[in-house]
């Protein structure tokens, strides 16, 4: 039976355009490596990041603010421990990376840690 990552309302407003942009681009890749290597759960979870992302720059495109269009509550990943393990990994790979800012790191740090803790 696959289980649904449960994430918190997680808004995004708190990045600068600049920021949504380049978590935008670092999810699509995720995604791309996870459907490449036959990951389909862990692309999806990444797709859903990717389109709460371009979701908010859509929302402030529209509305010319920055306000917040906020990440979906669960992420469905499925229920494999080797899914969730995969999901981690590539969130610390973003973590990991000093090229993205640092609220950008947290929110994917943040998604890492509730993603072991939905296990």
């Amino acid at each position: 039976m696959a289980r649904a990552i449960q994430n918190p309302i997680i808004g995004l407003g708190q990045l600068s355009d600049v920021e949504l942009g380049g978590l935008r681009l670092a999810v699509q890749v995720l995604a791309h490596k996870a459907a490449i290597a036959g990951f389909t759960r862990v692309a999806l979870y990444f797709e859903s990041l990717e389109s709460a992302a371009m979701a908010e720059q859509a929302a402030r495109a529209q509305s010319a603010s920055t306000r917040s269009a906020p990440l979906p509550g669960t992420l469905s990943i499925g229920s494999g421990a080797d899914d969730r393990r995969l999901v981690v990994e590539y969130l610390h790979l973003l973590v990991d990376n000093e090229r993205l800012s640092a609220q950008v790191r947290s929110l994917c740090r943040m998604l890492a840690s509730r993603a072991r803790l939905d296990a």
